[in-house]
């Protein structure tokens, strides 16, 4: 038991209210495409309609590369970065680095291609900057979109950082005030929604629902706070305090300084043996392969891993390019493991959830999804309790409309995905899609009583998830049999789950009160 006095009670549910109510609904859209997140490389073969290897990474490629190679001008073969996509394609990008005139910054520049692990057959190739040909491949335009949402809210670097770092240390603030307000955090955990009243059954709700999430809501909260704050705002800072402002050796200290020059001509180890040694290492298939100085004596080979069975953090080797010879293990953070590094490799985990596969991704799922209910319920209650102030009640509809109006966008924006999917400019039907059922959202707020917005907004819900299998397979996506004959059963999972969801919104639209809602409706409302 938490015990304060009544003067320091009601303080601290001021700055619990208040926090919630002034950025309450931009951090429900950051918390919900979050969890959506969270899937979002499952959501990235679904799209595609599965992977074509099952372990692209797995796959020879050393020969493959070094054709590659041979196919690109010389000046782009300084650093070559391999990685597999959601379509099971290798990804290969030769660049440099040189000055982009249009930011002003330094950055990679040069040609990306789609390559098929099995044949070496380059699907697809692009040239350009680094930000605009990763962003250019339409296979990953869905789930860059979801994950470019989640990060920055596609606002203009850094400002898109700043914006949800913000969002976090707020829900930080509402994660702590609510563990202090919660006098009773054993009896809260347990509490039965009171059936005397709405209100009450509401709050009920709501506290329940806050106290099992209170844990997850300040990790959630402090990790994505960092991530967004650590390059935006903390290297420069840590430069200006410890380095008399040069980041040059703040980046040194952090990662260590490169290695001595040496741009010699020398022919490349073979490359798959560095990936079968390092997987022999680390106990995992490759994730993501960095060549610095490629051709040159002084090259190295960083092989990244996503964490062994049993294991919550990856693991980086460093190979010596030229000689293959095995460097030994690359601590992500410093020069030498430390507990600087633990704590720094367990933020990924614990903020994404993927350190025990698809089980601890369902948990994140269902975890932050509890917390978007704790977000708008809260805010419904706020309003309820003001329910006579003309003020506080314009803002209530805009609450119904953000609780269903962002899935509805996602669930929008993947069916322009699939219609657009290999017939046009994907990322931009993508974008189009999102701001289209956005907008659309707004209006069926503006226009419809708020009586009956709580229902057509879960029905329009309800419908475009129930469609999104059927638009996939219509226009041309993998049907279920083939995606199981090739081992995607994550395509038919997905499937799936979008169906369910849709007929749990169905069945909220229709008023059925045994199924939980997922937002309750605002005071004025049907019931």
């Amino acid at each position: 038991m938490i015990k304060l006095s009544q003067e320091r009670t009601r303080r601290l549910i001021a700055v619990h209210g208040w926090s919630a109510v002034v950025c309450g609904l931009f951090l429900y859209v950051v918390v919900l495409t979050g969890a959506v997140a969270v899937l979002v490389h499952e959501i990235g073969a679904w799209s595609v309609g599965g992977s074509k290897v099952a372990e692209p990474m797995a796959v020879p490629m050393d020969a493959t590369l070094r054709t590659l190679a041979q196919q690109v001008p010389e000046a782009q073969r300084e650093d070559v970065s391999l990685f597999a996509n959601a379509a099971g394609e290798l990804v290969v990008f030769f660049h440099t680095h040189q000055l982009n005139p249009a930011t002003g910054n330094m950055e990679d520049f040069g040609t990306l291609m789609d390559v098929d692990p099995r044949s070496g057959e380059v699907l697809r190739s692009r040239e350009g900057y680094g930000g605009e040909v990763f962003n250019a491949g339409p296979g990953d335009a869905l789930d860059r979109f979801i994950v470019d949402l989640h990060v920055n809210l596609h606002l203009p670097d850094p400002w898109g950082l700043y914006a949800t770092g913000i969002l976090g240390l707020v829900m930080l603030v509402a994660a702590i005030s609510g563990l202090l307000i919660h006098r009773h955090l054993i009896k809260d955990a347990f509490v039965a929604p009171r059936p005397s009243g709405a209100l009450l059954q509401k709050k009920d709700r709501h506290v329940l629902a806050g106290t099992w999430g209170l844990v997850f809501g300040f990790v959630l909260a402090f990790t994505g706070s960092f991530f967004s704050f650590a390059t935006a705002l903390g290297l420069p800072l840590v430069a200006i305090t410890a380095f008399g402002g040069d980041q040059v050796a703040a980046i040194e200290t952090l990662v260590g300084a490169p290695a001595a020059s040496d741009d010699t001509p020398a022919p490349m180890a073979n490359l798959d043996a560095m990936h079968e040694r390092s997987a022999r290492e680390a106990g995992s298939v490759p994730l993501f392969t960095s060549v610095a100085h490629w051709g040159r004596a002084d090259s190295q080979v960083l092989v990244f891993h996503s964490p062994a069975e049993g294991q919550l953090t990856g693991t980086s080797n460093l190979f010596d390019g030229a000689s293959g010879e095995f460097l030994g293990v690359k601590p992500s953070l410093g020069t030498v493991p430390s507990a600087g590094t633990v704590a720094f490799d367990l933020m990924g985990p614990l903020h994404f959830g993927n350190f025990a596969g698809l089980l601890s991704k369902i948990v994140w799922v269902c975890l932050g999804l509890a917390m978007c209910y704790v977000t708008i319920t809260g805010l419904q209650l706020w309003l309820q309790r003001r329910e006579h102030d003309p003020l506080w009640q314009r803002l209530a509809g805009s609450v119904e409309v953000v609780a269903y109006g962002t899935p509805i966008a996602l669930a929008g924006a993947a069916h322009a995905f699939f219609l657009s999917y290999g017939r046009a400019d994907t990322h931009l039907w993508v974008a189009s899609g999102f701001i289209g059922f956005s907008i659309l959202s707004i209006l069926v707020g503006l226009v419809l009583p708020r009586a009956a917005l709580h229902r057509t907004l879960a029905g329009c819900l309800g419908a475009l998830l129930v469609l999104l299998p059927l638009t996939r397979m219509l226009l041309g996506g993998t049907p279920w049999a083939a995606a199981l004959a090739t081992g995607n059963g994550v395509v038919v999972a997905m499937d799936m789950v979008m169906v369910l969801s849709g007929v749990i919104c169905a069945r909220v639209a229709a008023g059925l009160r045994w199924m939980p809602r997922f937002a309750a409706p605002l005071p004025g409302a049907a019931t």
